[in-house]
């Protein structure tokens, strides 16, 4: 994410704050007038006291987390915060919306799969290798997803007996678009946790902002740069945490199908849409769908443009992607 600066004697700036939380680095810039930067450092102090706040609910590493909480009352009703109750809200209706192929009651399928704590603290099990193909479905587990019991009026939440929630991807994408929220009345601004990214209006220099898309495959190269505003992106990869278990590679992106680390031939995929949070949850559909299907899928809902990553030579885009890309306007 960049912006350029300001024009020397220039009344604009970019006012930053950086720092780390949900287990990754996240930044905020606000561009504005500098006699506004006392209100911009404001709300990015807001910004970055919601990131903890939600962090220590959401967090499913803290037993002490309301997550943590709910997931040890499971088969009974949990009294909710606002803010739990939100995100298990859209988290629900994200699985009835993609029958289930986006479950946030996977949380026994990640435990058994070994990421079962913070994952600086699990090993990476070295250089990427390109996607394997699709692999035979296992016979599907009963979707637990249908069975969480929610009342709106009450704000209570009961999970099945014996399963949990994992909140973590569309957690975050949430908090960015709340932190959006926060920064709107500066109409110029971005937020960037990890690569779950709000950019709206303008940098500083007067265009759009530029956006990398990382090479999962070269991580410290970008496979595009593309030119946003007022749009969310964001990127599921199974390059970005991955470990050993039992001498077998893993990662996080769990295929409720099957309730294995997802086998789709798809290595990442990244999704522009109007919300980090629906950026996020239509990128892990897509990817677990395979090339094919994914793409279909995100074909299918307007407004929406992605890129799937096959292999180091190997992409699949839905047919606007390549016009966000910077410098390609008018083409």
């Amino acid at each position: 994410m960049t912006g350029q600066p300001a024009p020397a004697g220039g009344r604009v700036v970019e006012v930053t704050v950086s720092f780390r939380a949900m287990n990754t680095e996240v930044t905020a810039v606000v561009v504005v007038d500098e006699r506004r930067r006392a209100e911009a450092d404001a709300a990015l102090g807001e910004v970055q006291v919601r990131f903890a706040s939600v962090e220590a609910t959401l967090s499913r590493f803290r037993p002490e987390s309301e997550l943590s909480r709910l997931n040890r009352s499971a088969g009974r009703v949990f009294p909710a915060s606002p803010t739990l109750f939100a995100v298990v809200e859209q988290a629900l209706a994200a699985a009835r919306d993609t029958d289930g192929v986006f479950d946030p009651t996977i949380l026994s399928a990640l435990l058994a799969a070994g990421y079962d704590r913070s994952f600086e603290l699990l090993r990476e099990p070295g250089p990427l290798a390109p996607a394997p193909s699709v692999a035979e479905p296992s016979p599907p587990a009963e979707p637990a997803w249908r069975d969480v019991e929610v009342d709106s009026r009450a704000r209570t939440i009961r999970l099945p007996t014996g399963r949990g929630l994992d909140l973590g991807g569309i957690g975050k994408g949430w908090t960015v678009d709340r932190a959006a929220e926060i920064l709107r009345p500066f109409r110029d601004f971005a937020v960037d946790a990890g690569g779950d990214i709000y950019a709206a209006g303008l940098a500083a220099d007067g265009t759009p902002w530029t956006i990398g898309v990382e090479n999962p495959f070269e991580p410290r190269s970008n496979l595009t740069v593309l030119a946003v505003h007022d749009r969310a992106i964001a990127t599921s990869s199974i390059a970005r945490r991955r470990w050993q278990k039992d001498g077998h590679p893993q990662h996080h992106l769990i295929d409720p199908r099957t309730g294995q680390p997802g086998q789709s031939g798809v290595v990442s995929a990244t999704v522009v849409a109007d919300s980090v949070a629906r950026a996020e949850i239509l990128a892990k559909v897509a990817l677990l769908l395979g090339p094919t299907e994914g793409l279909s899928f995100l074909r299918r809902h307007p407004g929406v443009e992605g890129l799937l990553v096959l292999g180091p030579d190997r992409r699949v885009a839905t047919p606007g992607f390549s016009r966000l890309r910077a410098g390609s306007a008018g083409r």
